[in-house]
């Protein structure tokens, strides 16, 4: 059986567009899909290596951070009584307490711990002093108070004559705060 020209040319094209949807099929839409799903995953890697980057420099700038808030921190820390305890840091708080009324000659008439509090990463350690002197004591110790070293705070004083007649005698009453670092659990 001969074939026409005709037949020729139909199964040229015939196989031609086989070839063409097969081509299409098999290789174009596979290629174009891997194409694709790689796209997004260079897509993907790029975010990553973007956030990556990001938290990198972050994490430089938060131990810069760090560092400096340590050595803040190590300047405040020596304003604190020295004691990790708060019962501890009461006492050592009341002897220093006691020592500058005596130096500044006020007599001590009651000297109490009290409850402590915690405030903001600190407990608050106060003690309750009750004296009784002059008015230029009262100043020299609250000199001594406010000079020294730890961060005390004044945070209650009360005065009244000891005598209506000499008004110069008071009784004082003060409370006087130090604080520590709270414990870390």
């Amino acid at each position: 059986m001969k074939l026409t020209a005709r037949d020729r040319k139909v199964l040229i094209i015939g196989a031609v567009v086989i070839a063409a949807f097969v081509l299409i099929r098999f290789a174009l839409v596979p290629l174009y899909r891997y194409s694709a799903k790689m796209s997004d995953e260079i897509k993907n890697v790029k975010f990553q290596y973007k956030n990556s980057v990001r938290l990198v420099s972050q994490r430089a700038a938060l131990d810069y951070e760090l560092n400096e808030l340590k050595k803040i921190g190590s300047n405040f820390e020596s304003l604190l009584i020295k004691a990790r305890n708060p019962n501890v840091a009461g006492a050592n708080l009341q002897r220093t307490l006691d020592g500058f009324l005596q130096q500044s000659h006020l007599k001590t008439r009651s000297k109490k711990i009290l409850k402590t509090e915690e405030r903001a990463g600190f407990v608050a350690v106060p003690v309750e002093l009750s004296a009784a002197g002059s008015l230029s004591e009262l100043k020299d110790f609250l000199t001594k108070v406010m000079n020294d070293k730890m961060l005390l705070q004044v945070r209650k004083m009360t005065l009244r004559p000891e005598n209506q007649r000499d008004p110069k005698k008071i009784f004082i009453d003060l409370e006087v705060v130090g604080y520590v670092l709270k414990e870390l659990p």
